[in-house]
């Protein structure tokens, strides 16, 4: 679940200057303000996205190659077995999409 946008934020080091034609400057309060706030919501737009989709991610890495999917059929098909079935529906209730 998403951090809140205040936790995120306390979570930040406050940068303190910008460097404008090799030469750096303070940053205003109000600037180090926005910079913050952009930060903050890209990394809640992050977290809010890997709620609702890091399942997706985390069920290609479980998944075998390809190569060895077509092999588990195949040998499915030959011997009247379910592991190529029972492997995928593994990967899929051990790595739910979110209700």
């Amino acid at each position: 679940m998403a951090d809140s946008k205040e936790t995120i934020k306390a979570g930040f080091t406050a940068p303190t200057h910008k460097v404008v034609d090799g030469v750096q400057i303070d940053l205003t309060a109000e600037e180090v303000d926005a910079i913050l706030d952009e930060w903050t919501d890209n990394e809640h737009a992050r977290q809010v996205d890997e709620d609702a989709n890091g399942y997706k991610s985390n069920r290609q890495a479980a998944y075998p190659a390809l190569a060895d999917q077509l092999d588990m059929q195949y040998w499915d098909s030959v011997n009247g077995t379910t592991i190529w079935k029972d492997h995928i529906a593994k990967v899929k209730s051990d790595n739910p999409k979110p209700s």
